[in-house]
């Protein structure tokens, strides 16, 4: 035989034998990483229909599986992994995959009674974890979030996921110490249909749930009342409001999130809120509500979750009161339209700073759709008296706006218009003081009978007899205001009743 056929026989059997020992290595390869995958789904109290390893096309599929662990569970359709990247895991110890694929997760969590957690079992499971590893393109398509109050049917949260993408996504034996046990460095997420129960007698909603990195959009955002108005008060033996909120969008230019000290942290520079339509209702018949109402300083100081948000914009909205007083007659109501509004610093984290930043908000509206109002107000979150200071302005108005509160709430009929009012407030938790100067002219009232139609004549004439119904600029002083706080009502009384008292100060 020829030593060049020799040769090439030769060339051809190695390739052979090379071939049959990639086979042969790719097979068992193959079955180690199949039963490694079975073994790490059983630990994970998982079952599934089957599991596939292309070694050669570096590739691994899971049908079917589905996970059940103390009250969660997760229905999934497929997971695929792409690109196995084997030489990092060989040399380095290093698990590296391209591409996590998982389709229509369906994940359900019932909220069971609290369970405690075997901090010593959880660090030696962690302390087992040797390996680093590395996702490089996480994609998940379609599918949905559950949450269900204990065992039922009912949701506590719904939401229907359309894609969440990221990237970079690092596991190791740190990050599984942590409340979020993997890191990553961009995340894209899409859903809709979020539902949310929120209390008793309201529900949460949104059409579009959007995270684009740190960029968060939010349309069509709601909080509906389950009850009619008629229907509201049977949920409660005491008074509550009913609320009915809608917002056009809610947007987040730098949103992020972290834990500290087992508390979530949650940060944004600018809030956007355009197109607020808040309706409040509030049925005074019933009960009051004699619970303590904190302050708005405290309730952001005494927040379950680490908040900062540097700026908070709310831009075209509308604001309406409404208040029944009485059950023959119809309910007082109050409005702010076109209303505008700048908030900075709404933050309770490091309350112990020296220089802590002052909360500032400033506003302006329509009032009754007519009057200018324009508002000012700060507040230092860290001090424990809840010390504020509001200043504020309001234009000419009508008193037969007025009259849509006065006469259902406080049984009078004026007439005659408001020039100008101009008030400046300061309090803590307890008192409240300050001036206020009211401009008014021709300003009559009529006292109403117990019907709230007809006049009654004689003590009508009275009041107008004390009541100066003309003033100008040079007559309209300042006049000196104090009230001590009802802790029992809410910020909103606390104010009224300041104005309330520089308006009888100034029309007597």
């Amino acid at each position: 035989m020829k030593k060049t056929t020799k040769f090439a026989v030769g060339i051809l059997i190695g390739i052979g034998v090379l071939a049959l020992a990639l086979l042969f290595v790719n097979n068992l390869l193959e079955s180690k990483i199949k039963k490694s995958i079975e073994d790490n789904l059983k630990k994970a109290s998982a079952t599934y229909e089957n599991v596939d390893v292309k070694l050669l096309s570096r590739r691994a599929e899971v049908t079917n599986p589905s996970f059940v662990i103390k009250g969660k569970t997760l229905q999934v359709d497929k997971i695929l992994l792409n690109d196995i990247q084997l030489w990092d895991y060989i040399t380095n110890k290093e698990i590296i995959i391209g591409e996590l694929d998982i389709s229509e997760p369906v994940i359900k969590i019932y909220n069971l009674k609290n369970e405690k957690k075997d901090l010593t079992s959880t660090k030696k499971k962690n302390s087992k974890f040797k390996n680093k590893l590395l996702i490089k393109n996480v994609s998940i398509q379609g599918g949905s979030f559950q949450i269900f109050e204990k065992d039922s049917l009912e949701h506590r949260l719904y939401t229907k996921i359309r894609d969440v993408k990221m990237q970079q996504v690092r596991v190791n034996s740190k990050t599984l110490k942590e409340t979020v046990p993997f890191n990553y460095d961009l995340i894209l997420l899409n859903a809709d249909s979020i539902f949310y129960d929120l209390d008793p007698r309201h529900e949460l909603s949104a059409a579009d749930f959007v995270i684009d990195n740190n960029q968060v959009l939010i349309k069509k955002f709601r909080i509906s009342p389950k009850y009619s108005k008629a229907g509201h008060q049977k949920t409660t033996s005491v008074e509550k409001d009913r609320y009915e909120l809608s917002i056009d969008s809610i947007s987040l230019d730098s949103f992020n999130w972290s834990m500290q000290d087992d508390s979530l942290k949650v940060q944004n520079s600018l809030t956007r809120i355009t197109g607020a339509n808040f309706d409040i209702y509030r049925d005074k018949l019933q009960p009051d509500d004699t619970s303590i109402k904190p302050l708005y300083s405290k309730m952001i100081r005494k927040m379950p979750i680490l908040i900062q948000l540097d700026s908070v914009v709310v831009e075209n909205s509308y604001i309406r009161y409404e208040e029944r007083i009485h059950a023959d007659r119809k309910s007082g109501v109050v409005d702010f339209s076109n209303l505008n509004a700048q908030i900075s610093n709404i933050t309770n984290v490091g309350l112990d700073r020296k220089e802590f930043p002052k909360t500032v908000l400033k506003a302006d509206a329509n009032f009754m759709k007519r009057a200018p109002l324009k508002v000012t107000m700060e507040f230092d979150v860290s001090d424990k008296s809840d010390r504020f200071h509001i200043t504020g302005n309001m234009g000419r108005l009508a008193a037969e706006q007025m009259n849509r509160f006065m006469k259902p709430a406080m049984n009078v009929e004026a007439k005659g218009e408001i020039l100008d009012m101009y008030f400046n407030f300061y309090g803590n938790n307890t008192q409240g003081s300050g001036d206020m100067k009211l401009e008014y002219k021709d300003f009559k009232v009529e006292v109403l009978r117990k019907d709230g139609e007809r006049k009654n004549k004689i003590i009508s004439a009275l009041a107008n007899l004390i009541v100066k119904n003309k003033a100008v600029n040079k007559k309209a002083n300042y006049k000196e205001i104090s009230f001590t706080r009802d802790k029992t009502k809410s910020f909103w009384n606390y104010l009224w009743n300041l104005l309330k008292n520089g308006a009888l100060k100034s029309f007597l």
